[in-house]
């Protein structure tokens, strides 16, 4: 992958050649190696990258300890600027996926840049917005388990017939069967056809309908049971994801808040060097 120049970077591209060649004087360039790792969760932030070749991958840990990537990063992309804003430790880490290059640019010379250029730092505001949005996505997809899922892996045999039979049971075609059946034993009990098996009042017939009641009535009722235990779950689910969401909106809204913030400290401060300059 060949690597980009900084002036082909998006958050650079509204800057002459001059500035272009004075904020790259004051960047480091840093390489990395397939797998390592940059960034590091809670450690204290004091450097922003700027990707100009490979890509790097930006990771968080679930409840279970298990990896969960968030977003991936290629040339022209940058990293480690919300620790950096909201000067609190980093809250994920970032490993480079192949060999990897990158501008690093520290945290005074890199605030002293969104003064200095509004339009960069509206573009770090936009790609912060983008980043809370999908990080958001995936948190609910975390939370928002399928019920049907969770619920088919702990049948069991039991359960299974259960909910079998009360299927049937329940279904228009079982009602029609079973009323074409007593129809005709009724008839052929009453009629002189053949040898009555079940004269009336038909005790036989009775009694089996009583049997196919007697178990018939647990049986849904275990069904329902499992229905009701699945309906507990499903409202479980719910409440995870609705507290997990009240939590990532309003994570949002202080970010977006403190972002807003630096945003309007940069135009009054950009205002004031124009202000000054003229003057002179």
């Amino acid at each position: 992958m060949a690597e980009i120049e900084l002036r082909e970077v998006p958050l650079f591209s509204e800057m002459d050649e001059q500035e272009v060649a004075g904020i790259r004087a004051i960047m480091q360039e840093m390489k990395f190696k397939p797998g390592q790792v940059i960034i590091r969760e809670g450690e204290v932030g004091n450097l922003f990258y700027v990707i100009t070749e490979g890509n790097a991958e930006i990771i968080i840990r679930d409840a279970g300890g298990a990896e969960l990537v968030l977003h991936k990063a290629g040339a022209g992309d940058f990293f480690g600027e919300l620790s950096m804003l909201t000067n609190e430790p980093r809250s994920a880490r970032v490993r480079a996926i192949e060999n990897l290059t990158t501008l690093a640019l520290e945290r005074e010379d890199f605030f002293e840049f969104l003064r200095t250029h509004t339009h960069a730092a509206i573009d770090v505001m936009v790609e912060l917005g983008g980043r809370l949005r999908e990080n958001d996505r995936i948190f609910r997809s975390m939370v928002s388990r399928n019920v049907n899922e969770i619920e088919e892996e702990r049948l069991t045999l039991g359960q299974r017939v259960a909910d079998k039979v009360a299927d049937i049971i329940g279904s228009w075609p079982f009602i029609i069967t079973q009323s074409i059946i007593l129809t005709v034993w009724i008839i052929l009990n009453i009629t002189a056809c053949i040898n009555h098996w079940d004269p009336y009042p038909f005790i036989l017939l009775n009694l089996t309908l009583s049997f196919q009641a007697a178990y018939a009535g647990p049986v849904i009722m275990m069904s329902q049971n499992r229905q009701s235990s699945k309906d507990r779950l499903a409202a479980e689910i719910d409440h995870q994801v609705n507290t997990k969401a009240e939590l990532e909106i309003n994570n949002l809204m202080r970010r977006m808040d403190e972002l807003e913030l630096n945003v309007e400290e940069n135009h009054s401060e950009l205002k004031r060097v124009i202000s000054n300059w003229r003057k002179k």
